[in-house]
């Protein structure tokens, strides 16, 4: 599906985040792991935060200690 040239910056700069964030965290996120992030990540930037989006991220937490520190 085509984007338009400010979601495909937004998506570059989500993904640049995302990586940058689990590096200072001690993560090693597979690549599957890392878009999903930086998707979540996205939608925050398009719609801002809501109780959905807190949930989502609160999954993506327990996601990632469960499969990277647990």
């Amino acid at each position: 599906m085509a984007q338009n040239k400010d979601k495909q910056i937004m998506a570059q700069s989500q993904l640049k985040m995302a990586h940058e964030w689990a590096t200072s965290c001690g993560y090693c996120l597979t690549l599957k792991d890392l878009v999903s992030v930086s998707v979540v990540l996205v939608d925050y930037c398009e719609n801002g935060y809501s109780k959905e989006i807190g949930e989502r991220l609160n999954k993506v937490d327990e996601y990632l200690q469960q499969q990277y520190k647990g």
